[in-house]
């Protein structure tokens, strides 16, 4: 049932690990402000180059609102999401927020209970859940999408992030009841196991300068560059977000099997490929059981 809303202020929290997350939450507070509205951001992987180029938050005002971005991870919030719940205060419990995830596949087994947890967790520290939805964004590991496809994805931002505006301010209740299943929770659990060590499986090669470009921008700060060492070196905090992969100046980190997109991951240089291309209908872009999720989303079905 919808509620009556007055909202002034809003708080943009959002998690990105390749850029995709970061977009759609530019693009939110680009819609907020247009709005009149107070938007305090808080970026929950906040990298080292960040906090030197972005002036500090406000603090833990009440807001009238929360908007929580994250990308799918296992079928699940990464990390840094679940850290930022445990940290909430008593300032901020109690407040209205909004979940939003995004993913390459959709709404669409298995990710559809993707939120579950998260909203649990956010429940269970005093938060009001007003909204859930999905929304999608290119993949960036396993399945590398047609530039095609990933701009019919990126192009469509700014519509779908306007109507979910005009629904939070118009008081609109959206919530969805999928819960995870035995695969996708244990899938995520495994991730949550596993994830820690995975980047020390990476092979740095020799065409690594040191320039420290990874040590600057990892958003969980797993990554060191000693002054006695020539190349970088990972820790325990790896979320397998792959900035550090597909950002490496010198393309230098590597991993083994076909986990990395062969092409790489970098939504500036597809927009640059496709500037004046005319794209593909979305059929032909989304053809396949694979593809279901993605489909529908495009075509306003979900």
């Amino acid at each position: 049932m919808d509620q009556p809303n007055t909202v002034n202020s809003v708080r943009l929290l959002y998690f990105s690990g390749t850029g995709g997350t970061k977009r759609i939450a530019d693009v939110f507070e680009k819609e907020l402000k247009s709005r009149g509205l107070d938007v305090l951001i808080k970026n929950l992987g906040e990298s080292l180059q960040e906090q030197k180029d972005t002036p500090a938050d406000q603090g833990n005002r009440v807001m009238d609102l929360n908007i929580l971005l994250y990308p799918v991870y296992a079928f699940d919030a990464p990390r840094p999401v679940y850290e930022w719940i445990e940290s909430v205060t008593g300032q901020e419990a109690g407040e209205k927020i909004a979940v939003l995830s995004v993913s390459g596949g959709g709404e669409m087994w298995p990710n559809t209970g993707c939120r579950s947890d998260c909203c649990k967790a956010l429940e269970d520290r005093g938060f009001r859940i007003v909204y859930d939805r999905m929304l999608c964004m290119p993949t960036n590991v396993l399945i590398e999408y047609s530039d095609h496809l990933a701009m019919r994805l990126i192009n469509v931002i700014p519509e779908r992030v306007s109507r979910i505006v005009d629904q939070l301010l118009a008081g609109k209740v959206h919530r969805t009841r999928f819960g995870k299943g035995f695969v996708s929770r244990r899938v995520s659990e495994l991730e949550r196991e596993n994830a820690y060590q995975f980047a020390q499986r990476f092979e740095i090669a020799d065409e690594c300068t040191g320039c420290g470009w990874c040590e600057l921008n990892c958003p969980t700060r797993n990554i060191e560059l000693p002054e006695t060492a020539s190349k970088p070196r990972f820790k325990d905090r790896c979320v397998i977000c792959m900035r550090c992969i597909y950002g490496c100046p010198a393309g230098a980190i590597r991993v083994r099997g076909k986990f990395v997109l062969k092409n790489g991951y970098d939504l500036d240089a597809v927009e640059q490929r496709m500037k004046d291309v005319k794209l593909e209908p979305v059929e032909k872009c989304c053809k396949g059981l694979l593809y279901k999720g993605v489909k529908n989303y495009l075509l306003d079905k979900d």
